[in-house]
């Protein structure tokens, strides 16, 4: 039988569980309308404000572009995304993602209160883990992997 204490203990477990499930995570979202939006052609024409880098689904093609703005006293970071040193490899990056994905768009990395850290162009058809590591710098996971037929 449930008395009203164990009850209440039940609901207060649960509802930390769930603050701790979503505590920490970043996302990373569409630009909504009434955001300042960026595109692309902005962000390759001021490649040299960001740190860039790629990241691969498999050994393959770059899947997404990610944009990290040097100026904004943010960081982001995550093991296996490729550093881009010149906009000659950025260009080459943009161009293998855009005649793979045709709907690719660029998308706004936040953290804690929606609070911008940069950007990634990519499809959008997959998830990007983004976890907070601490007020100024959040980790981009690893892209997903192709699931492939044994």
């Amino acid at each position: 039988m449930w008395t009203s204490k164990k009850l209440t203990g039940v609901v207060i477990l649960i509802t930390i569980f769930i603050i701790g499930c979503f505590g920490n995570h970043g996302n990373i979202r569409k630009q909504a309308e009434t955001d300042d939006k960026v595109n692309l052609a902005e962000l390759r024409d001021n490649w040299d404000k960001y740190d860039i880098y790629y990241g691969m689904k498999s050994n393959r093609l770059a899947d997404a572009i990610m944009f990290d703005p040097k100026d904004n006293g943010k960081n982001l970071e995550g093991d296996s995304w490729i550093k881009i040193e010149d906009q000659e490899t950025l260009d080459e990056k943009i161009k293998a993602l855009q005649s793979r994905y045709d709907y690719a768009k660029v998308h706004i990395i936040e953290g804690v209160d929606n609070r911008s850290f940069g950007y990634m162009y990519y499809g959008g058809w997959f998830h990007v883990y983004v976890k907070i590591v601490d007020e100024q710098t959040l980790y981009v996971s690893s892209l997903p992997h192709y699931i492939t037929a044994p």
